[in-house]
């Protein structure tokens, strides 16, 4: 097995090869010695496991170079006699290593191989490495985050070292077989992020002239990631869409690999589980990343891993809740319809915008705030940020309310809300503590129908729940709204609600109705559009015990095109040259989108409240604070801004009497009355049931009433 540079050696009973230049480290006393150094080292032992890896100093006295010694363990007589027409595991490591170095791909530098056989048994194998003060190894940093630091944004940078990394590494025409997390490990870091990838435990490892598919599909097979960031390192992998091929070899391999570990103790019935079977990382349910690009919980695992971890009877128990409620919220439903845009709504108060208090500079968005007026706020506790955070928040809550602003705050549960109880009734306590005397209502339960928010089931969800019972004798004055599921699936709202423990009265029903995957508000899906969907939570809130007849919606938006990652439905990841997803729209559709939105959701009487979320926030805010050159106000900041100047202290009248897509409100101020415009999917010229005084445009200059289309306009009468 020579190779360049490379000086093959007989020393006593041993025999290998050594690094051209490496040879005054060996001598036939040094190689007799290491058995038993090996065994009573107590210091540098990098991997305990049947084959040792232990760092050791070597060469004279003050000339010593420290190695990384890898002692391979007795094996069947079978597989000696296979290694000693292939290669022992410690040469073919070399071979590999070797091989690695010469194509730029990262391992540590290796030095030699010696093997000392007796009688046709292989007695003793050791393979030398120099030796590298890892940082951490792939596994190692996967726990950190997992445990320490839930970041997206870090563990997708993660990725994308790793995953090209491994791509070299095959397009060099190595296939490692054993690529395990703990078989890849990442050097200091100088000038790279995560500093140099090195891939060791090589003696698996075939080199070949090109990779097959199923070389390639392999060695992902013993990756363990939750499956939707595998589906992140296979994109990075392919830098786009992996082929067919790949994914149904991989789906192939990776069943094998999980029923060997299912049955590692059948065939392996006396070997030793390195670690004592302690497993690194969360269950794959239990596993939790914060994205804070999108400010949401990441989707660590992809639909069909998730059903897996549905507790059984989740759907039962939605499905029964949902026929009992059916009679009774579709009577009120249909009574509700008819009376769409029929009474009188005082706008005032009734829009509120959100705030981020963790990520952001708080100041600057006072700023913009102050623009809309005394508007409400709302601001988000969650419960992952830890106590500096929450105080933060806390003293925002103290200026946002010396600043004459009404505050809502929402309560964010993570996953360790549900494992650790005590945490989220301690976090619970310490921030109604500071500020339940000034804020109205405090939102529970967010996006409990959504699984990477953290809850799972009923169960849990009452989990969540107990401590309130306790909140509300300690803070009777503090209001409690929710359950807020999201989007238009209130099956989850029902079995939510039944979910509510004795005693818990909602003062109001939230939900984060978000309508975006119809693109405009009046679009429908179904029978519903945004006034039917609005109707039918108000039907609920009527008919439910556990709540109060009131609605607030309190979060909504609609992403923005370009925004990439930073895009709600872009996030975690996009691969090169990735078309964006059809959800995002302009900035002036985002505006006016969010005018028709607010105007058919308060004027129709059936929501008394709705939050936006929110005012900063690059892939869904009103403003961009990643615009070149600094913060930037979109479209729709100026375009709320006079919706709110002219009708945001005024009293809805009613809808007038036009044609088939023609939107007309009727608003009534002090010392005039306002029409609101618009037309959805169609132009309209008039002709108008009244004539204007004045007529301004979406964002407040004058114009006249010509062709009106999805653009808001006001006419003054």
């Amino acid at each position: 097995m020579k190779g360049e540079g490379v000086v093959q050696i007989f020393l006593g009973a041993f025999q290998g090869e050594v690094l051209e230049g490496h040879e005054g480290l060996f001598d036939e006393e040094v190689l007799s010695n290491l058995l038993e150094r090996l065994a009573i080292a107590s210091e540098g032992v990098l991997s305990a496991g049947r084959h040792r890896v232990i760092a050791l100093p070597f060469g004279k006295e003050g000339q010593t170079v420290d190695l990384a010694v890898k002692a391979f363990g007795n094996q069947w007589r079978w597989k000696d006699r296979y290694d000693f027409k292939r290669g022992t595991k410690a040469a073919r490591s070399y071979l590999a290593a070797a091989f690695l170095l010469r194509h730029g791909v990262g391992t540590p530098t290796p030095v030699a191989y010696f093997d000392r056989w007796e009688e046709g048994r292989l007695v003793e194998s050791y393979y030398f490495s120099v030796y590298v003060e890892i940082l951490k190894s792939f596994k190692e940093q996967l726990t950190q985050i997992y445990r320490e630091d839930p970041d997206c944004a870090k563990l997708v940078s993660l990725l994308g070292h790793i995953g090209g990394s491994i791509r070299k590494m095959h397009d060099a025409g190595f296939c490692h077989r054993d690529l395990g997390n703990q078989n890849i490990e990442l050097g200091i870091p100088e000038e790279e992020e995560w500093g140099q990838v090195l891939f060791i435990d090589l003696n698996r490892g075939r080199i070949r002239e090109s990779l097959t598919m199923a070389d390639r599909a392999r060695d992902f097979s013993r990756i363990m990631l939750p499956s939707a960031f595998l589906e992140v390192l296979v994109k990075i992998y392919w830098q786009g869409p992996p082929p067919e091929e790949f994914v149904r070899l991989l789906k192939k391999f990776r069943k094998a690999f999980a029923w060997r570990g299912r049955t590692r103790e059948l065939r392996h019935p006396f070997r030793k589980k390195v670690g004592g079977g302690k497993k690194p990382y969360p269950s794959p349910p239990d596993l939790w990343i914060w994205d804070s690009q999108s400010a949401q919980a990441a989707i660590t695992m992809n639909r069909r891993e998730r059903k897996r971890y549905y507790p059984k009877g989740r759907h039962m128990k939605v499905a029964l809740s949902t026929l009992k409620a059916v009679p009774g919220v579709w009577r009120e439903y249909r009574r509700l319809m008819p009376q769409a845009f029929s009474e009188r709504v005082e706008m005032s108060g009734r829009f509120g915008m959100a705030l981020e208090g963790a990520s952001l500079d708080f100041g600057k968005q006072r700023e913009f705030l102050t623009e809309l007026g005394k508007i409400p706020v709302l601001l988000r506790f969650c419960h992952h940020e830890g106590r500096d955070q929450w105080t933060a928040t806390a003293r925002d809550v103290e200026v946002l309310r010396g600043d004459g602003h009404e505050v809502m705050i929402a309560m964010v549960q993570d996953r360790n809300a549900v494992l650790a109880p005590d945490s989220w009734r301690e976090f619970l306590n310490f921030v109604l503590e500071r500020v339940g005397h000034l804020v109205r209502e405090v939102e529970l339960c967010h996006a409990v129908n959504r699984m990477k928010w953290g809850v799972h089931s009923a169960q849990e969800q009452r989990l969540l729940l107990e401590p309130v019972r306790e909140l509300l004798e300690r803070y009777p004055s503090v209001k409690f709204t929710g359950p807020s599921c999201i989007d238009f699936e209130y099956h989850y709202v029902l079995a939510a609600l039944e979910e509510t423990p004795t005693g818990l009265t909602y003062s109001a029903l939230s939900h984060h109705l978000y309508v975006d995957r119809r693109e405009a508000p009046e679009n429908f899906q179904g029978r519903f559009s945004t006034v039917e969907k609005c109707a039918l939570l108000r039907a609920i809130a009527k008919w439910s015990p556990r709540c109060r007849d009131r609605v607030v919606v309190s979060e909504v938006n609609w992403p923005v095109s370009g925004s990439g990652i930073w895009s709600p439905v872009g996030a975690t990841y996009q691969m090169p040259g990735q078309k964006e997803s059809p959800l995002n729209v302009s900035d002036e559709n985002y505006g006016h989108f969010m005018l028709r939105y607010v105007a058919l959701a308060l004027c129709s009487g059936f929501v008394d409240q709705i939050y936006w979320w929110r005012l900063v926030a690059h892939g869904f805010g009103l403003v961009d604070e990643r615009a070149e050159g600094g913060w930037k106000a979109r479209a729709g900041y100026d375009m709320l801004r006079y919706f709110l100047e002219t009708v945001g202290s005024a009293t809805f009248v009613e809808k007038l009497a036009m044609e088939e897509g023609v939107y007309a409100l009727r608003f009534e101020r002090e010392q005039d009355q306002v029409v609101m415009l618009w037309c959805h999917e169609r132009e309209y010229s008039g002709s108008w049931p009244f004539e204007p005084k004045e007529v301004f445009d979406v964002f407040g200059a004058k114009t006249r009433l010509g062709v009106v289309g999805g653009a808001p306009v006001y006419c003054i009468l």
